[in-house]
């Protein structure tokens, strides 16, 4: 079962607590601006930094983080529970889904189309992404889930901010290896509940290697 552990100390130190459900009022649970460290056991998770799941976020995929960028910041949890599979947005240049447009079924680093810091509003048609404000998923994020349609980034501080976009993978194709300058690096793994292995790839001089297979 999908669930994220938190912690109130870095090196998951502290006080401690398990969820498996959304949680929209951290302080309700004692952990309001509390979170330094956290892990997520299968399905990704969104931290916000306000109640009721808005204000700035943090999407956590599946592992476990000693260390918080974000510490002390976050007043709700969102489970992603929504299909990942056949992931589209739409990009616009201007608000109202006005100018000119991008279609994007792949993560993609937005100077490499002479997209960077133009977008203004989207629809995502699948799949859930996550909009980031530099590349290499650095900066702040936008998460935005199927059918969304977002006509104006302005209210959301994010307007002609975007740099890099991913859609978030289902779990058993993060196998795939990414270019250098993806999210995930040039090493990745995955656990296939199928059957209990756990997996492990290495791209290295032109030849995918499989370790722990």
């Amino acid at each position: 079962m999908s669930k994220i552990v938190v912690f109130t100390k870095e090196g998951f130190n502290g006080r401690t607590a398990e969820f498996k459900n959304n949680v929209n009022n951290l302080e309700k649970r004692g952990f309001n601006n509390a979170i330094s460290s956290l892990k997520v056991i299968g399905a990704p998770w969104v931290a916000y930094y306000d109640k009721n799941f808005t204000g700035k976020q943090r999407v956590f995929e599946e592992g476990e983080y000693a260390t918080l960028e974000d510490k002390g910041k976050f007043s709700s949890l969102k489970m992603i529970a929504d299909d990942l599979d056949d992931p589209e947005i739409q990009l616009f240049e201007h608000v109202d889904y006005q100018g000119r447009r991008v279609t994007l079924r792949r993560e993609t680093n937005l100077h490499d189309i002479d997209f960077s810091d133009i977008a203004s509003s989207h629809k995502v048609k699948g799949g859930v992404w996550v909009l980031y404000q530099h590349v290499n998923c650095q900066g702040d994020q936008l998460v935005s889930f199927p059918g969304d349609e977002v006509p104006s980034y302005l209210p959301l501080s994010f307007n002609d901010v975007a740099s890099h976009v991913r859609p978030l993978l289902p779990k058993l194709k993060r196998e795939k290896i990414m270019e250098e300058e993806g999210c995930n690096g040039m090493k990745i793994s995955y656990h296939d509940n199928s059957d209990q292995n756990y997996h492990g790839y290495q791209y290295y001089h032109g030849i995918i290697m499989c370790w722990r297979c």
